[in-house]
């Protein structure tokens, strides 16, 4: 008999809160640090005056459909290396989510695996991670205290956090505060990405039928969490709806 990996009981994990090292290709690690990860934990452990530039923006484009993760380290200093001004761009595209899953014991990375999403890595030349940090901050991670405070999981929004300049930021936008429509930072990751997986958008959400209904009934299939974000991150304990 195959033990049957439940999404609500990977959920009771997750509300624990442990701690992400930043490494979320195993899926089950993943499920049981996302709020950690997203919080950036693992950037902000090692973020102090000279630190090397890390940031992480994270796509949610319906937690259950699609999720898009971008990190970007500035490389340290190396003969061989890449260029000063360099940044590494490491994309994660992971979806849609299974409500459960079955795992086989005798292997149960065959049904693992494929929940590690397509994974692309490259190196950005000075002038491209010149553009994109200015189009970041010119989108506002720079510029003060989020102005999005409450993410839902089924909802479109990005999460931006990162230390730069030694300082940790953080940043939120949400469909459909005006500032989401007018980031101008994913069209360059876009282009960067490499994965070959186009950034879902609102307009690719289903329409047709009674909306309410509908929600309703994909509520009762899936794991819902909704996040509150403040201006030193993920505040209090992320909760249901």
């Amino acid at each position: 008999m195959t033990p049957r990996l439940g999404m609500a009981v990977v959920a009771l994990g997750v509300l624990a809160g442990c701690a992400s090292s930043g490494d979320i290709a195993d899926p089950v690690t993943r499920k049981l640090t996302w709020f950690s990860f997203l919080n950036g934990d693992d950037i902000r452990a090692t973020c102090a005056p000279g630190a090397p530039l890390r940031v992480r923006l994270v796509h949610n484009a319906d937690y259950m459909v699609r999720v898009r993760v971008y990190d970007l380290v500035e490389p340290p200093p190396a003969p061989q290396g890449p260029p000063p001004g360099s940044l590494v761009l490491m994309t994660r595209v992971l979806g849609p989510t299974p409500a459960s899953l079955t795992v086989d014991p005798a292997a149960p990375g065959l049904a693992l695996a494929p929940l590690g999403g397509r994974v692309a890595r490259r190196v950005i030349g000075p002038g491209d991670a010149a553009r994109l940090r200015a189009a970041l901050e010119a989108d506002g991670l720079d510029g003060g205290p989020p102005t999005v405070r409450r993410l839902d999981s089924h909802e479109f929004w990005w999460l931006a956090v990162g230390c730069l300049d030694g300082r940790m930021r953080i940043q939120a936008w949400a469909d459909p505060d005006p500032g989401y429509a007018a980031l101008t930072a994913p069209a360059r990751l876009r282009a960067l990405d490499g994965t070959g997986i186009p950034i879902r958008t609102p307009a690719d959400e289903p329409h047709g039928g009674n909306p309410v209904m509908y929600d309703r009934a994909r509520a009762d299939k899936e794991v819902r969490f909704r996040l509150s974000v403040g201006p030193e991150g993920i505040n209090g304990p992320p909760r249901l709806p």
